[in-house]
């Protein structure tokens, strides 16, 4: 008799021998640029799961996992750029404003951004960045 298993991050049935579902495993073998962290995208689902989908990390949004072409579409961001080992789940949309960003950069001037939008001034100190490669 064999045995149902459990997907490590959703909950869902996975074959007998493996510790994910097709869904996630779809998500973590994913290859963009180089050879991703499975632990780190494993840990990065289980962060980014609901319970019924799967949210972004910075916005908390629901994710859209089966549209490249929506801004809502599943992504793996690395919280310091090229990081490999630290990563979370986040909608395309933001991973591309972010790009080469760290997590604190990021919101730094995300910060300054809404204080301009509201009628204040920018601190273009926040654009001493270390990670922009461009």
């Amino acid at each position: 008799m064999v045995t149902q298993k459990s997907c490590q991050v959703c909950g869902s049935i996975a074959h007998p021998l493996a510790e994910l579902c097709r869904r996630c495993k779809k998500f973590v073998d994913r290859v963009v640029r180089r050879a991703p962290d499975k632990s780190a995208r494993i840990r990065a689902l289980k962060q980014a799961w609901d319970g019924q989908g799967f949210r972004c990390h910075f916005t908390g949004i629901r994710l859209v996992e089966d549209n490249p072409s929506d801004p809502r579409y599943l992504t793996f961001d690395h919280l310091t750029p090229r990081q490999e080992d630290d990563v979370v789940v986040t909608a395309a949309l933001i991973n591309d404003m972010k790009s080469d960003l760290s997590e604190a950069e990021f919101k730094a001037v995300v910060v300054q951004l809404a204080r301009r939008f509201a009628g204040g001034t920018f601190d273009e100190v926040v654009f001493n960045v270390s990670h922009w490669k461009r």
